[in-house]
């Protein structure tokens, strides 16, 4: 009977460490996990902030995208002048040359 009891015993500790173990390693998931959702809120907080960033980033590179494009377009029509200038200059000078050939350096 002695055994009975021993056995029972040795049974009731067992069932009494077993729900101390349970608890404790539930206890610390509890705590992980609690921590895991802290550092993905951070974290999830810093992806937003940069992505306001980056989109206000892209926001500043297309409007400069386009002062970028009417400035070429300004560019363009300002060469166009120039082209149009320098030909009329070269017909006058070719035109000097005709009209005086005798002089030289014209």
């Amino acid at each position: 009977m002695f055994a009975f009891w021993l056995a029972l015993a040795v049974f009731g500790v067992a069932v009494v460490v077993a729900a101390a173990y349970a608890v404790a390693r539930g206890l610390e998931l509890w705590r992980l996990v609690k921590r895991t959702g802290a550092i993905l809120a951070a974290e999830t907080e810093r992806i937003s902030r940069t992505t306001a960033q980056i989109e206000s980033h892209l926001a500043n590179a297309s409007a400069a995208a386009g002062r970028l494009h009417e400035a070429n377009e300004r560019l363009a029509v300002a060469r166009a002048r120039l082209d149009v200038q320098r030909a009329a200059l070269r017909e006058a000078r070719a035109q000097m040359r005709r009209v005086f050939w005798f002089v030289p350096g014209i």
